[in-house]
């Protein structure tokens, strides 16, 4: 009887190794799919985010500080090899952004040079808007790509070479005004695209507006009828391009744009994230038409 009591017992322990392994792998999956994600909120206290930023198949360290008495955000990475150096920021804006709990920054690592080694671009804010930065980070240290006061950033496949384009974009008299630049030799230039090439910027705008006004009227919204009861009056924060398609004529016939908004509840701002798709419904080659077809409240 002993000897069967033995048994299982070793059983069970031989059960519980096989599980802790699986748990140890699924944990190591799980690190290395949010690597490539972007991280929505960063607490007041240090965060780190691993991710294989320089392609040598080991996890640099992007390590995120909140200045206690400032709020300003410090940013540094750490390579695999022990090397470190900080994001500087805008010579103009001086600042990399100030933590908020209902505008946390955004962080997005992308391989914006096709050339297998990922860009680093921070999305926030202080108190006189949005700031932008991209950075490129090799051979331990790091170089402004690009810096601003955007609230849009987007990065898409060109239809006609599949090179990037980046898209920039910030709000002016409630319109959109939509910078494009591509990359040569390792820099971004300026993009010349199509005057149809409008990544439904109206469409956009018009949802900003009903966002932050809630008069469908004035604000012209090209939107589904059942869509509407899911917006919440709130204030525009920023939003990304994350996917487009296209027509056989290299139009985007599809944009899908995750927005951030601030919504007072309770007496306390509080973030709401929508995700929305926009359908091209008519053609034009100066100004096409989009609707909105699906809007989702994703966080």
């Amino acid at each position: 009887m002993k000897l069967k009591v033995y048994i299982f017992k070793r059983k069970q322990l031989i059960l519980a190794a096989i599980i802790l392994v699986i748990l140890i792998i699924a944990a190591v999956l799980l690190i290395s799919y949010k690597t490539r994600q972007t991280l929505n909120t960063i607490n007041p206290t240090k965060n780190t985010i691993y991710a294989d930023i320089n392609n040598d198949g080991k996890n640099d360290s992007i390590i995120i500080n909140v200045d206690e008495k400032t709020g300003e955000y410090i940013v540094d990475v750490i390579s695999s090899d022990g090397n470190g150096y900080s994001l500087e920021a805008d010579s103009t804006i001086k600042s990399l952004g100030y933590y908020s709990n209902y505008w946390p920054l955004k962080v997005s690592i992308l391989d914006i040079n096709n050339d297998k080694n990922s860009e680093i671009i921070l999305q926030s804010s202080d108190k006189k808007g949005p700031i932008l930065h991209i950075f490129k980070c090799l051979n331990g240290k790091s170089e402004k790509l690009a810096s601003g006061r955007y609230s849009i950033f987007g990065m898409l496949k060109s239809p006609e070479d599949k090179s990037n384009i980046i898209a920039l974009g910030n709000i002016k008299n409630n319109n959109i005004d939509l910078k494009f630049l591509t990359t040569k030799s390792g820099k971004l230039s300026p993009q010349i695209v199509p005057t149809a090439f409008t990544l439904g910027k109206d469409t956009l705008s018009s949802l900003i507006t009903f966002i932050q006004k809630e008069e469908i009227e004035t604000c012209n919204l090209n939107i589904e009828n059942k869509l509407v009861s899911k917006i919440y009056k709130g204030s525009f924060l920023d939003a990304r391009l994350i996917d487009a398609k296209y027509t056989k004529y290299n139009i985007p016939s599809e944009c899908i744009y995750i927005l951030r908004t601030s919504n007072s509840l309770n007496r306390k701002k509080e973030s709401i994230t929508y995700k929305a798709r926009f359908s091209l419904i008519r053609y034009d080659n100066k100004n096409p038409d989009y609707r909105i077809t699906q809007l989702d409240i994703i966080n």
